[in-house]
């Protein structure tokens, strides 16, 4: 997997909760898992026409607390459906654990990133090294990068993935025990 990605930064601010802006409530409620109704919602009560700027492969970058609030993920999945990446100065274990588990790479303690990186700037990421860079300026700026552990699991597609690649490595755990 290429620990690089490219694409627009769409810039949110701090204490972005999970239900009622990145996914509206009721289809949190609903428990809606196909990414073809959760995309359409993506982001649509922070701002109804931010959906229409995305790309897929673009950077959702935030301040603090992204993805606040209980740990659903509707909105984790629109994202992961989409190929974003995220830059964000925290989120919670809860919210990281969310992400990780679906798969989407995010650096999650960029102090500064919104500071860094404008609206709609042109950006590249490498999760690996934890370097940002602006691309019409070449300004870099670097963050902790995602650890090797993490990097695997989201390579092998989240959780489930790492499971499975476990269990291959592993057949004798893929038994029931013995009575």
């Amino acid at each position: 997997m290429n620990w690089k990605q490219r694409g627009t930064a769409h810039v949110l601010g701090h204490d972005v909760p999970h239900d009622g802006a990145v996914m509206a409530f009721d289809i949190v409620l609903s428990r809606t898992t196909d990414p073809e109704e959760l995309i359409p919602r993506l982001f649509a009560e922070l701002d109804p026409t931010l959906i229409g700027r995305i790309r897929p492969g673009d950077l959702i970058v935030a301040g603090r607390n992204f993805l606040a609030g209980k740990a659903h993920n509707a909105g984790i999945i629109a994202m992961k459906a989409l190929g974003l990446g995220i830059l964000c100065e925290s989120m919670s274990v809860r919210a990281f654990q969310g992400v990780v588990a679906l798969a989407v790479p995010a650096l999650t303690q960029c102090s500064g990133i919104t500071g860094f990186v404008s609206d709609g700037d042109e950006i590249e990421v490498d999760y690996a090294s934890g370097e940002v860079r602006r691309c019409a300026s070449g300004e870099v700026s670097y963050y902790p990068p995602l650890p090797c552990e993490i990097r695997t699991m989201i390579q092998n597609g989240g959780m489930r993935g790492a499971l499975e690649a476990h269990l291959r490595a592993h057949p004798e755990l893929a038994q029931p025990y013995a009575e």
